[in-house]
């Protein structure tokens, strides 16, 4: 383990943080952190920044190789099928990608994040509305209410039972906005 370990740390560090070691610099795998960098959706201008570092301990990053190894990288994470993934995951879109299928795919997984993320909010303020209908039954049959007092919590419990019920409409329209495919508008002429 500690063999697999160690020839990787110079990648794992140049790849997330902000300092690098002299040494870490002359170990470097330049095709590797490239690939790294590619797979994880960096954007290319990062990740030279990131190798920009090194030239402060004299050493000139190879970026020929960082470049091939990010390519390379960028067309694992560029598939279609890791666009869909990212985007069920909520990820935002970075536009490292220069394909339509990646986009498309992202955007049909993004869809569905959000109709769940809608659904997950339904479903919590519909509990927050049944609560709140439960306390205002409770201190409608208190009797130490005044007639005012009365009026608006009946207002209120009004209000509150037609938002429950729209959104207990939407929720019911929902699952079907993610069995529709993705539309994609070009605002181009």
């Amino acid at each position: 383990m500690r063999k697999w370990t160690l020839p990787l740390l110079p990648l794992i560090v140049l790849a997330g943080c902000t300092t690098v070691s002299k040494n870490e610099c002359l170990q470097a795998d330049w095709h590797g952190i490239g690939y790294k960098h590619g797979a994880d959706g960096t954007e290319y201008r990062d990740g030279i920044d990131a190798l920009s570092q090194c030239s402060e301990y004299g050493v000139n990053a190879d970026i020929a190789k960082y470049k091939v190894g990010y390519d390379q990288g960028l067309a694992t994470y560029c598939e279609p099928e890791n666009g869909f993934t990212l985007g069920m995951q909520g990820a935002s879109y970075n536009g490292v990608c220069n394909s339509t299928a990646f986009r498309k795919a992202w955007q049909e997984g993004n869809d569905r994040y959000q109709v769940q993320q809608r659904l997950s909010y339904i479903d919590n303020r519909i509990d927050d509305i049944d609560r709140r209908l439960k306390d205002i039954r409770g201190e409608l049959n208190s009797n130490q209410l005044n007639n005012t007092q009365q009026k608006e919590l009946y207002r209120e419990r009004k209000d509150l039972e037609n938002e429950r019920k729209d959104l207990r409409k939407e929720r019911a329209l929902l699952p079907l906005l993610n069995k529709l495919p993705s539309v994609e508008i070009s605002t181009e002429w």
